[in-house]
């Protein structure tokens, strides 16, 4: 005890009471922002709490300005101090008695800490006035026992309120009242003379942090309900539960309750989830409140909605007011709802004391945006238990009404059956009048329905007609639709196309006019003669730039058909123009066969390279290959006659044989050399060598297969 003493004494004497009074102002100070934030969050924590930390905080923060200022050297100070110590501390004791034992108060009994509040700081300023030389040390008059001993019995009145009542905080708010008021008891069981009453000052380092603890929690969920304002009511509300009441089948009865609890939680939309047999999230009677319509059942795999998933295995309330929260699940929600935005997501999972969820209530806000809080959690578990006594009723109500509907039918039939059999024991011959009466009768009410079924029949016979023309006439536009798409994108692909070969073929005149501009001859060289004009020569590179531009020519009528052309153009030596010339010609005559010999999509092979042949002059070769299908020997002998101007038939792999009449021509009058490389069933492959100097053609050329 007496180390305990002397501790305690330790920490509150000067000048180490002011870190004392800094650490009771700081969790004051949190006490109360703590209870701000939490109310601003939607917590709604008790009004006497949050006015019990701002007193606090208010009376520590006087305590120790007047502790700083008698730290200072105010002397004068010191002849109050301690009084003033004991009526803030009363004071303070006051408030949280008040907020943690009687925090649900009548309105009158609301003014109680208030009036005790200006009747303990009337007290002291009497007792500080017309009493200072009993008011200089702690523990040392009678004033400072009458302080403590009031002080101790307000804590034991809290204490009792809080046992024989039920409470928010009845285990720290206990805690509490019984740490301060074993400070108390211990201040007057061995009352000490020091700076401050150091068992007082001990204690309430002690219950202060719970003080901070109690600011961080929340009320249970009914107690917010019950505190908080009233449910809203409105004429669409009530209309919604009668019309719940009214229903005696399961769909009916489900939809009606979605519609209420729509209307209840102003959700825009509110679907039921249940779980199927495969493990599926079924989501049924999605009541939309905007559009006052219910949309269809769709069915979510948990793989897709994991944590919707878990937490309704595991009952426990899921809401993502975020636009980031929950996206994947959200946008898995938006694509079965075939909604354009989800909003806020609320899922709150209904399930008994102990029990697996067998539903749950899935709510979005896709039209208002609206957070979900938890006081609308607080509003539902209010009403959760009986929600799921509705939905598992609804199928027993159906069932019961089933089986109602099949007894009376039953005992209908059995009711009439015995009449009919006492008729006939009592009236045999009358009874069998009525009885033909009867059976007239109903043969004209069963011609009559005949002829209003057949009528109605025609009816929708006719509408489902109409029906069908209006479906094929749709079908028929979505084609034309499609076509057009299918067309535009065609156009696009080709104008796209064209666009390349325009910049192709704009690089090939490009590069045609630069040797154009290279060989063309002054106004003073075109008197020269026509004979030197035909012997220049032309460099390689530009030779190849020739070439490729009546490649690019030829290239134009590729497009109708639909042909690719491959072109291997390799290093080529210097030809004269004359010798160019004629290469262009054949060139043409080549490939002009080619694209008429080869299909649709296929497409053309174009090689220029030196020839190897050492038996042959210094020549150039050119390999034109088609996939026309190539010629069979006869067919080819067929052609190498026509060629020489018999008259055969043209073998039908042969594309333009006028166009290979005049490249044979051609090469044969420059001296040149033709040759076929074909197979039956295989591509053809038209070579052509052309000598490159004129000196060395040769009077008269020759054709081979």
């Amino acid at each position: 005890m007496n180390i305990l003493q002397d501790f305690a004494l330790a920490l509150v004497d000067f000048p180490t009471a002011l870190p004392y009074y800094l650490v009771l102002l700081a969790a004051g100070g949190l006490a109360f922002l703590a209870a701000n934030r939490a109310t601003n969050a939607g917590e709604q924590l008790a009004l006497p709490l949050r006015a019990a930390f701002l007193v606090v905080f208010c009376s520590q923060l006087v305590l120790l300005t007047l502790s700083l200022l008698l730290f200072q050297g105010y002397a004068d100070i010191n002849e109050f101090f301690p009084l003033a110590f004991q009526t803030l501390t009363f004071i303070t004791l006051v408030w949280i008695v008040w907020a943690l034992a009687f925090p649900q108060a009548k309105r009158w009994l609301r003014h109680i800490p208030i009036i005790l509040t200006l009747v303990a700081f009337l007290a002291g300023s009497v007792t500080v006035t017309f009493i200072p030389n009993q008011s200089a040390v702690f523990g040392s008059s009678w004033v400072h026992q009458v302080w403590a001993g009031a002080s101790l019995g307000l804590l034991i009145v809290g204490i009792i309120s809080i046992l024989s009542r039920k409470h928010f905080y009845k285990l720290e708010g206990f805690l509490v009242l019984l740490i301060a008021a074993l400070g108390y008891f211990v201040y007057l069981s061995n009352p000490t003379s020091a700076a401050l009453p150091s068992a007082v000052a001990l204690s309430q380092l002690l219950y202060y942090p719970l003080l901070v603890s109690i600011a961080w929690q929340t009320q249970p969920k009914p107690a917010l309900v019950q505190q908080g304002s009233p449910l809203p009511a409105s004429p669409q509300m009530a209309e919604a539960f009668l019309e719940l009441n009214l229903q005696t089948e399961q769909e009916q009865i489900r939809n009606a309750l979605t519609h209420s609890l729509s209307v209840f939680l102003m959700s825009d939309l509110l679907g039921l989830v249940e779980r199927t047999s495969e493990g599926n999230l079924r989501v049924s009677n999605t009541y939309d409140l905007i559009r006052e319509a219910w949309l269809p059942v769709f069915e979510l795999i948990p793989e897709q909605v994991p944590q919707l998933s878990a937490h309704f295995e595991d009952g426990l309330p899921l809401s993502a007011n975020k636009t980031e929260e929950l996206a994947e699940e959200k946008a898995t929600l938006l694509q079965a709802l075939g909604y354009n935005a989800s909003g806020c997501l609320f899922l709150y999972p209904l399930k008994g004391a102990g029990e697996t969820p067998k539903y749950a209530l899935l709510c979005l806000t896709p039209y208002t945006n609206r957070a979900w809080t938890p006081e609308d959690q607080s509003r539902l578990s209010v009403i959760a238990e009986k929600i799921g006594r509705v939905l598992d009723n609804s199928a027993a109500i159906e069932a019961q009404a089933r089986a109602v509907e099949e007894l009376r039918i039953n005992l209908n039939q059995m009711q009439r059956q015995n009449a009919h059999l006492g008729e006939d024991l009592e009236r045999h011959q009358k009874l069998l009048g009525e009885l033909r009466q009867e059976y007239l009768q109903v043969k004209n009410r069963y011609s009559k329905e005949t002829q209003l079924w057949a009528e109605r029949q025609k009816f929708l016979e006719g509408k489902l007609a109409n029906l069908e023309e209006t479906l094929q006439k749709q079908a028929a536009a979505f084609a034309e639709v499609e076509s057009l798409r299918r067309q535009k994108a065609e156009l696009e692909a080709e104008l796209t196309k064209n666009n390349e070969k325009l910049a192709n073929l704009k690089h090939a005149l490009a590069s045609a006019q630069e040797v154009l501009s290279g060989d063309s001859l002054t106004s003073t060289a075109k008197v020269e003669p026509e004979a030197s004009e035909g012997s220049e020569m032309l460099s390689g590179i530009q030779a190849a730039a020739a070439l490729e531009a009546t490649l690019k020519e030829s290239a134009n009528s590729l497009d109708s058909h639909m042909i690719q052309l491959e072109n291997r153009l390799q290093a080529l030596p210097p030809i004269p123009r004359r010798v160019l010339a004629t290469l262009q010609k054949v060139l043409q005559s080549l490939v002009s066969n080619a694209i008429a010999a080869s299909p649709q999509g296929s497409s053309i092979s174009v090689e220029f390279l030196p020839s190897d042949d050492q038996t042959l002059p210094e020549s150039l070769e050119i390999r034109v290959t088609d996939q026309g299908g190539g010629l069979s020997e006869a067919e080819q002998h067929a052609f190498l006659s026509f060629v020489t101007g018999a008259e055969n038939d043209i073998p039908k792999s042969i594309g333009n044989a006028g166009a290979l009449q005049q490249a044979v021509a051609l090469v044969q009058a420059a001296g040149g050399h033709w040759w076929i490389h074909t197979e039956p069933g295989c591509s053809s492959t038209y070579r052509v060598s052309l000598p490159l100097d004129e000196h060395d053609a040769l009077s008269s050329g020759s054709v081979e297969d």
